[in-house]
């Protein structure tokens, strides 16, 4: 994916959602989105690369499928925090109270989000020429299937997850699987048309 059209779905569908987090919670603070951009693409370029070198033993231009995309969009929004979350967590330090988790994982929501956003333009593509299924992919994607015991919710425990990718204490950063998220991808997509 070229610098131009990461920028574009950068702007289109994730700027937004920042700002949307932004301006439901004061304690958070956006980093310089710019610089998030920019940092997110070369985080990405080195996941890709990374990919490609393990799954095709070093043939040029080979491309990698759409969900191993998103999964390196995921793991590169993992490595740019987009929000500076430390007045939250003095917040609840002080008060001892609970958030919501897409605010306390702010940075891992924005990391799925990013995954499921340049997914869903990919989707969108393949199916350029039925409008309604555009559509519906655009504005209806993922759909995340209802968890069967767990009760706080799909979303809660994906956020829950990569944040524990992000802990130096359980696996570090550098340890975030590529492969295994490209299969949680693999199956939203699945399971959004299975439920179209």
């Amino acid at each position: 994916m070229t610098k131009e059209i990461f920028d574009k779905i950068f702007d289109w569908g994730i700027h937004s959602f920042i700002m949307d987090i932004q301006n439901n919670n004061p304690l958070i603070k956006t980093n310089d989105l710019q610089e998030c951009k920019k940092k997110a693409y070369e985080n990405y370029k080195s996941l890709i690369y990374q990919y490609k070198d393990n799954i095709f033993s070093k043939v040029d231009n080979c491309l990698l499928d759409r969900h191993r995309v998103a999964s390196c969009i995921c793991g590169a929004f993992l490595r740019t925090d987009v929000f500076n979350k430390a007045d939250l967590v003095n917040q609840i330090k002080k008060s001892k109270e609970g958030v919501e988790a897409g605010f306390y994982y702010v940075n891992e929501w924005v990391a799925f989000h990013a995954g499921c956003r340049y997914l869903s333009c990919f989707m969108a593509y393949d199916n350029r020429n039925n409008a309604d299924i555009c559509l519906n992919i655009i504005n209806n994607f993922p759909n995340l299937p209802q968890p069967t015991l767990v009760k706080k919710g799909y979303l809660n425990c994906i956020l829950f997850n990569l944040s524990q990718v992000k802990d130096k204490n359980q696996i570090g950063i550098e340890h975030y699987d590529l492969y295994a998220y490209a299969m949680l991808f693999f199956n939203l997509e699945r399971n959004f048309y299975r439920d179209m």
